[in-house]
């Protein structure tokens, strides 16, 4: 069984027999079941008829009671029970101590831990580097477990400790001291005269380039916008008047008129 920050995995060694189907089912048994139920053995739920080594028994085994767990294997119909040699108690897990991390950028200082116990009580201890006797104790008691902290930036070294406690274990553990010097953060006058710099700046930046715009406009469209020498065929000289098309039919209705005229003059003409 390896059971660490209250999850408890149980692994165990596959079969080495030859098999065609093999599967394993996991049954527990606590001092409930074993006193008030007549020793019922109680089916882990999700580990029946599986095919792994392995079961998470996390949400079975959720007291602190003495457990005893048993595997069932399967192999091609024959069935064999083994039984860990000794209980199990959550109690027994191994608790790591949370990740504390500490962010003196912003303002108040943030004071965070990693862990994956959703369940835990963290006790913070702050205090200026030297003066441990007078550290103070925050509780955080919420998920996530972050914390913050107003500090006297730039005048002083803080020092930082916290101890993971699991209440329902009753057991606890602790992070080593980790002390952190608080930089000092930019004045509340400076502030407003960076922010008037910077937009005197801006001003100055556009008020040259729309003069340099102004004066060295056509220079620079000369330069990126070059003109092109218009081909000798463009410069030809063009007919004046606008082409007519002539043809030989006539869109209106019209009659035939009958001329009589000299013998090699003779024609009919439509109008």
């Amino acid at each position: 069984m390896h059971s660490v920050n209250l999850k408890h995995i149980l692994k165990w060694s596959l079969l080495q027999a030859s098999c065609s189907t093999v599967n394993y089912s996991v049954q527990f048994q606590g001092e409930y079941e074993l006193y008030n139920l007549n020793g019922t053995w109680v089916d882990a739920y999700d580990c029946q008829e599986i095919c792994e080594n392995w079961c998470d028994l996390t949400h079975d085994l959720a007291s602190n009671s003495d457990y005893s767990i048993r595997i069932k294997t399967n192999c091609d119909g024959q069935k064999s029970w083994t039984q860990l040699p000794a209980t199990f108690n959550r109690r027994h897990t191994l608790l790591l101590v949370p990740k504390m991390t500490v962010n003196v950028e912003g303002d108040p200082i943030q004071v965070g831990f990693c862990t994956t116990i959703s369940d835990m009580t963290v006790n913070l201890k702050v205090w200026q580097e030297g003066d441990e006797q007078n550290a103070l104790i925050h509780v955080i008691r919420a998920y996530p477990y972050h914390f913050s902290i107003a500090a006297h930036r730039g005048k002083e070294k803080m020092c930082f400790k916290a101890e993971a406690l699991v209440e329902a274990i009753n057991k606890s553990c602790s992070t080593d001291k980790q002390c952190v010097i608080i930089p000092k953060q930019t004045s509340d006058f400076m502030r407003p005269l960076i922010v008037s710099i910077a937009v005197v700046v801006a001003v100055t930046v556009a008020f040259i380039l729309g003069w340099l715009a102004t004066h060295f406009g056509p220079q620079i469209k000369q330069t990126i916008c070059h003109r092109e020498t218009i081909p000798n065929v463009l410069l030809d000289d063009w007919p004046t008047r606008t082409p007519m098309l002539c043809t030989d039919v006539s869109l209106e209705p019209t009659d035939p008129l009958l001329l009589l005229l000299p013998a090699e003059h003779q024609c009919t003409v439509q109008f």
